[in-house]
């Protein structure tokens, strides 16, 4: 399932915010894709708060995503 955030509610640089493609992965997850396909997350913040710590590399951005979606089971 392709999950990518876009509408009024979302600037362009949130549309590859961490926090927003980790909920439109999330989303995708509950509606029961097996396969979920979202674009590379980059450090922006669109609205969450998290431990920005954890988000400084890629790797990490992928894996906070990954956790996201039922801790990546």
């Amino acid at each position: 399932l392709w999950s990518y955030p876009r509408g009024e509610g979302i600037s362009k640089e949130g549309e590859t915010a961490v926090d927003i493609i980790a909920y439109a992965a999330h989303i995708a997850a509950l509606l029961g894709a097996n396969i979920i396909k979202v674009k590379l997350p980059t450090k922006y913040l669109e609205r969450g708060e998290i431990e920005t710590e954890n988000i400084e590399s890629l790797s990490k951005r992928i894996e906070y995503v990954k956790r996201s979606c039922f801790a990546g089971k």
